[in-house]
């Protein structure tokens, strides 16, 4: 008989907003710019390993206004710098249907956020150990879909201030890396730089 796996948690993330600054529908790669601070978190949660996972509602494929082919170069460049920066993502799941759309089946409903489909197919192709895992994200959708999912912490990444009492909310993302140094680097021995 095979042997388990032990369940891995994952540090999931939300592209635009998070991984890299939002800036509308982004159909260019010259219009990706990270925001500095996501690598530092990734190395050390890599490091630790959890698995790196990218979570994205991305309507504009469905409606048209990014191509399959513009989506896909866009996610091969991502991948391509996280592992360049040594913090290699494990997958990248993207709800691509129109939310506006009369013809969205139930499963692109599902898999939408604030729908919890993304991360539940994550946890079933990854092993992932949902208890442990950690959700970031900008948009109170993002912290919606971690809690259905039983994401164990919510961290709501905004300059507006959103409350909620399922989530801890950040006006930056420095500060969100600041409680995570906090919280999981106690000893104080990994360069966050």
């Amino acid at each position: 008989m095979a042997k388990s796996l032990p369940l891995q948690p994952a540090l999931f993330l939300d592209r635009d907003g998070i991984v890299n600054k939002e800036c509308g529908y982004i159909s260019s790669l010259e219009q990706i710019k990270f925001n500095s601070e996501i690598f530092r978190i990734c190395r050390f949660f890599k490091h630790i390993q959890f698995k790196l996972v990218i979570i994205t509602n991305q309507s504009g494929i469905g409606r048209k206004l990014i191509t399959r082919k513009q989506y896909l170069s866009i996610n091969k460049y991502i991948y391509n710098r996280f592992n360049q920066e040594n913090c290699g993502l494990d997958l990248i799941l993207t709800a691509s249907g129109n939310p506006e759309s009369r013809v969205l089946t139930d499963v692109e409903s599902f898999m939408r956020k604030p729908n919890p489909g993304m991360i539940i197919m994550a946890q079933n192709r990854l092993d992932i150990d949902l208890s442990k895992s950690i959700l970031i994200g900008d948009n109170l959708s993002d912290m919606e879909a971690g809690y259905a999912a039983n994401v164990s912490q919510l961290m709501l990444v905004n300059q507006s201030p959103i409350s909620g009492d399922f989530f801890e909310s950040f006006s930056c993302l420095s500060d969100c890396l600041s409680k995570l140094q906090i919280t999981y680097d106690k000893s104080k021995s990994w360069d966050w730089s």
